[in-house]
């Protein structure tokens, strides 16, 4: 987790100065019911409330979607501020300064580099913006209005020119910046002669916005029809990488300030996201460059938890498409795929069938696999054995993809229908491709056994009533041997040592100290749902006996391994002594030497 040289001593304080509560309820609309908060979730869609916020713990959970966390946490995802400026807000509120960091001369220089870059771009992008209305930008002017780009969107999109190779690095320099802090920002590169020029110049400028309002770089499109390239982007810098970037996500962060965003959709181009802007659809952007990464999806879910692909209707297209649900599988967003006809983009059909037509489109969005049958359709002839037969394998193996026997059975249905083949025979072909994909390489292959085993979870359940301070948690024995998952042993440290300086840990305590986004090990502890088990305290003892029991079997199977192979008679015979104090332990459940 990024803690920018924050201790967790300071962050407890700092927590302890603020109100979860107040500092929530300024932000959404809390209920309060018994001892909790209620609200409709801000980071999912919902009608009834699920967003449970715990005042005395200082922390807030999600039934709906999961999502949890303290006030830092809350603050990160809603405002999207990165930890730092999180922590320096919270400091502010509370009347709390700030300890000096303990950082490195790189990480300084990195930082200097960085803020430079962005106080250079945000100038550049207001000397485009005015460009734009200017006598010189009148190519730009007409194309915008060819495009049918109306004032709000401009301002909207701050849409800039570029009027000459010179003009904004000359500008740049007389307010103090040298040649190679543009070329850092990715502005401008040197010349031979060491003059600076605009790498973009004379080009309509698409400033690229980050979620908090800053300009990280530049799209610039051709309007002279000279360039090889119609569209170039700044180049990668410190603060700009576009297999990270979301065009337009700044403005989905200011839609949701004025309402729920359902989903998300994506487009290809600059223009495809104005356009669908201009007709209503303001949940829209772009991912930069041309691949789809792990890097959007989590810049992605900071907003939403459905997606709606819309990209262009021809072959690079729905190649695209493909290669994008292929990065979207397993991301926990939900997906569908607006598909367009042949050989359109969101922009040209807009223009030709209106913002109706589309909506149509995109309530009736196709699941992923609804798509990749559609594409399989027309691939192939299925008028012939030939094409049906190499339908019937692309069908089989999307549906075989499928997590859950009831969805595969519904496409299976329709695979039916398309082909005539019997379900029976389809079963049974889905059956023989698994084994396929299961089968051992070699035949002494066998399967590692998963780290999360019975034990594990058992220590899961004694942390958590350690962690919500059940009575019945007092006087246990050490368990730092038992615990051999390192974030559970790292857990398992914090609280004791609460316990040893005579402090009660609260909830929220955790969160100071994991990177609890990646830790879905510790959410099912912060959230454990005590009230489905019928005997805490009774179910709590058998799975302290449990992570003895499974100690002691592995103790037992080490000492035998080293009988066999001990020659001294005197140390077989002591190994055998330890062996039945352990069987001796086992049948009496006995805990009494932990």
């Amino acid at each position: 987790m990024e803690k920018k040289g924050f201790g967790a001593g300071f962050i407890e304080m700092l927590k302890s100065k603020v109100d979860i509560i107040q500092i929530i309820d300024e932000r959404i609309r809390l209920e309060r019911r018994g001892k909790a908060y209620w609200a409709c979730c801000p980071f999912h869609h919902e009608k009834t409330p699920s967003f449970n916020v715990n005042e005395y713990e200082q922390y807030y959970h999600c039934f709906g979607c999961g999502e949890s966390g303290d006030v830092i946490t809350f603050l990160r995802k809603y405002e999207n501020w990165s930890y730092l400026e999180t922590v320096k807000y919270l400091a502010e509120r509370a009347g709390v300064p700030l300890p000096k960091l303990d950082q490195s001369e790189n990480y300084i220089k990195q930082k200097k580099e960085r803020d430079t870059s962005i106080q250079i771009l945000n100038l550049a992008r207001e000397i485009y913006k005015q460009n734009i209305y200017e006598p010189q930008a009148i190519l730009a002017q007409n194309y915008l209005k060819k495009r049918k780009v109306g004032r709000r969107e401009l301002e909207n999109f701050e849409i800039g020119y570029s009027v000459s190779s010179f003009q904004v690095a000359d500008i740049l320099r007389q307010k103090g910046f040298s040649n190679q802090d543009l070329k850092n920002a990715g502005l401008c590169e040197i010349g031979k002669s060491g003059v600076a020029y605009d790498l973009l110049s004379e080009r309509l400028m698409f400033p690229i916005v980050n979620s908090y309002g800053d300009c990280i770089g530049f799209s610039g499109r051709d309007l002279t029809g000279t360039s090889h390239a119609k569209y170039k982007n700044s180049p990668a810098s410190a603060v700009f990488d576009k297999s990270k970037t979301v065009y337009a996500i700044n403005l989905i962060k200011n839609l949701r300030r004025e309402e729920s965003v359902n989903n998300i959709i994506i487009v290809e181009g600059q223009f495809d996201v104005i356009t669908m802007h201009h007709n209503g659809f303001r949940n829209t952007v772009a991912c930069m460059g041309t691949a789809f990464t792990k890097e959007h999806i989590r810049e992605l879910r900071r907003f939403t938890n459905q997606i709606i692909l819309c990209l262009d209707g021809d072959e690079a297209g729905r190649k695209a498409t493909l290669r994008t649900l292929e990065v979207l599988r397993g991301s926990e967003l939900g997906v569908k795929v607006c598909v367009l006809p042949d050989g359109m983009d969101p922009d040209e059909f807009l223009s030709t069938y209106g913002s109706e037509k589309l909506r149509e489109l995109l309530n009736n969005a196709m699941t992923p696999i609804d798509f990749k049958l559609f594409l399989a359709k027309k691939r192939h002839n299925l008028s012939t054995n030939e094409g049906k037969s190499a339908f019937l394998k692309e069908a089989i193996e999307f549906v075989s993809e499928l997590p859950s026997s009831s969805e595969q059975e519904i496409y299976l249905q329709e695979v039916q229908k398309i082909t005539g083949v019997s379900s029976e025979i389809l079963r049974r072909d889905i059956k023989t491709t698994k084994i396929q994909e299961t089968s051992p390489t070699t035949p002494d292959e066998k399967p590692k056994p998963s780290i999360q085993d019975g034990s594990v979870k058992a220590m899961q359940f004694v942390l958590a009533c350690m962690l919500h301070k059940k009575p019945y948690t007092q006087n246990l024995p050490d368990l730092t041997e038992f615990i051999v998952n390192p974030t559970l042993t790292k857990l398992y440290e914090i609280i004791m040592s609460f316990r040893r300086e005579g402090k009660e840990i609260i909830v929220s305590s955790v969160f100071d100290h994991f990177d609890m986004e990646n830790e879905n090990i510790l959410k099912d502890i912060v959230n454990m749902n005590f009230e489905i088990i019928e005997d805490e305290e009774k179910y709590f003892k058998s799975c302290l006996w449990q992570i003895i029991e499974s100690e002691l079997k592995f103790r037992k199977g080490e000492l035998s391994k080293q009988y066999k192979e001990e020659i001294d008679s005197a140390k077989k015979k002591q190994l055998l002594l330890d062996i039945a104090k352990i069987d001796l332990q086992l049948k009496n459940k006995n805990l009494g030497d932990f």
